[in-house]
């Protein structure tokens, strides 16, 4: 029977009458949250970190996206299904391939031209590049023979 009552009559316990001592115990700290890339083919490189005091803890994270690496898969995925000249212009995007392309005598493409057409375009449109190249402008080449 006393159980019963007891059920009854539950036991209260409130909060101003605990006092609950941390001395010597340390701040509780901030955990940066783990951003985990399953594949090695992917674009992005996850970036985490954490800060904590005594008072107060930040954590956060972000995933900052690889454009080289873009390019070069957009170039890749292009050239597998035989648009080669996509694939070349998607890679010209980056300037150190530009430069390359048009040192080793085969300009990028641009507006669907390529060979001395593309090289005169660009000549055109970006005169500065090749001042910075040959330490001066070329003069168009000529394009009557058809390439």
């Amino acid at each position: 029977m006393l159980r019963y009552l007891l059920l009854l009559f539950p036991v209260v316990a409130f909060g101003q009458d605990t006092t609950i001592n941390y001395r010597g115990q340390p701040p509780a700290t901030a955990i940066s949250p783990s951003i985990s890339m399953m594949s090695q083919d992917v674009c992005a490189v996850p970036v985490s970190g954490a800060v904590s005091s005594t008072v107060i803890g930040f954590s956060g994270g972000t995933v900052v996206h690889d454009e080289n690496c873009q390019r070069i898969k957009l170039a890749k995925v292009l050239n597998d299904v035989g648009l080669k000249v996509s694939a070349v212009a998607v890679l010209c995007q980056d300037l150190r391939v530009w430069e390359a392309m048009e040192m080793s005598g085969s300009p990028c493409p641009i507006g669907g031209a390529i060979g001395n057409v593309a090289r005169n375009a660009w000549i055109q449109l970006h005169p500065e590049r090749f001042q910075k190249l040959y330490g001066k402008v070329p003069s168009l080449a000529d394009t009557s023979s058809g390439d």
